[in-house]
């Protein structure tokens, strides 16, 4: 995959930390999220992971806007691409609505947006078509339904659980529906590839750089996905994050 060299920037540098030392990515402090462990379930370790799918949301939802009715929507022209990115965009605005809404009824604070920067990943945006658009939502998405997995066991209210899934559960369709269409175009070099890991690439399973990811697999990848802890969330997403 394509990106700038600034996709390689370290978590630590680019998620940053807070004065005390504590581990923040945006207006999100992530010092309770980052001992979340099935043994200290609580209703604070909730909140703060649906904070954290709120600010990975937050992302998305950015993202796919960009191309909907954004900056750069104009660097679409398949109609088909076009309308997926509308769709796709729709669907993280209700996730972004579903969770801040989840956290508001447990009598949380959802977190504020980030600033996000797609640069590391798009340039000036001078290259991106629907090719580049597809390739990226097809490294995103498989990211988010790792990210949900990885924190499903940390979750002690059930009302959470199930808000999860049902995010967990489309943002799985998103993936199959993104390479299905990437088939149909002749854009996915490998559409009979297993993977449970997308989008990092068997030449380099554990590379959190969008250099080293391969978007290129089946559009029904794998019978079991492999979680992602938070740490390797966040070494994928950070780059992204500006404060």
């Amino acid at each position: 995959m394509t990106t700038t060299p600034n996709a390689r920037r370290s978590f630590l540098k680019t998620a940053g930390l807070t004065a005390a030392g504590a581990v923040a990515l945006g207006s999100l402090n992530l010092s309770a999220l980052a001992a979340a462990s099935p043994s200290t379930k609580s209703a604070a370790q909730d909140l703060a992971i649906l904070n954290y799918a709120l600010t990975l949301e937050y992302l998305e939802t950015e993202f796919y806007t960009a191309f909907d009715t954004g900056a750069l929507a104009g660097k679409l022209t398949n109609l088909r691409v076009k309308e997926y990115a509308k769709q796709l965009a729709s669907h993280e605005r209700a996730h972004v609505e579903g969770l801040a809404a989840t956290i508001r009824s447990l009598g949380g604070t959802p977190v504020s947006k980030p600033t996000f920067d797609f640069s590391p990943l798009i340039g000036d945006g001078s290259g991106v078509n629907d090719q580049v658009f597809l390739q990226l939502a097809a490294s995103i998405e498989p990211v988010g339904v790792r990210a949900y997995l990885g924190q499903a066991a940390n979750v002690q209210n059930g009302a959470v659980l199930t808000a999860a899934a049902s995010i967990l559960a489309v943002e799985a369709n998103h993936v199959s529906g993104i390479q299905e269409l990437r088939v149909y175009l002749g854009y996915d070099s490998a559409p009979t590839r297993q993977t449970a890991i997308a989008p990092q690439s068997d030449a380099k399973p554990t590379s959190p750089s969008a250099g080293d990811f391969d978007a290129n697999y089946s559009p029904t990848p794998t019978a079991l996905w492999s979680p992602l802890t938070m740490e390797e969330v966040l070494a994928i997403v950070g780059p992204l994050i500006k404060a």
